[in-house]
């Protein structure tokens, strides 16, 4: 099981506006895409000063290969969305998690 996670450095200026989106627009995209499951939204707790809110969003995927599947189909959306949303408001990168036990 892997986790992929996308870290958002999020502006003040846009704070509520992304939550709301979070929850009411992008949690439901990739829902809908049937390949993730388990969702979850936190702040980043960090010392350094920095202009924003860091979140860490993150799904559960089954293996690489499902994960593979949606970057091909999804992936080029995803961003567009937040970018086009957002703009420079919001910048995100994203990681891949193993579970381990």
């Amino acid at each position: 099981m892997f986790i992929f996670n996308t870290t958002y450095l999020v502006s003040d200026k846009v704070h509520n506006e992304w939550l709301e989106w979070i929850h009411e627009q992008h949690i439901p995209f990739m829902l809908d895409s049937t390949y993730f499951t388990q969702p979850q939204v936190a702040r980043v707790i960090t010392s350094d000063k920095q202009d924003g809110t860091s979140f860490s969003v993150q799904f559960h995927v089954r293996d690489m290969q499902t994960l593979k599947l949606w970057n091909k189909e999804y992936s080029a959306l995803f961003q567009e969305n937040c970018s086009k949303k957002f703009g420079t408001e919001v910048i995100f990168f994203t990681t891949v998690l193993e579970l381990v036990d």
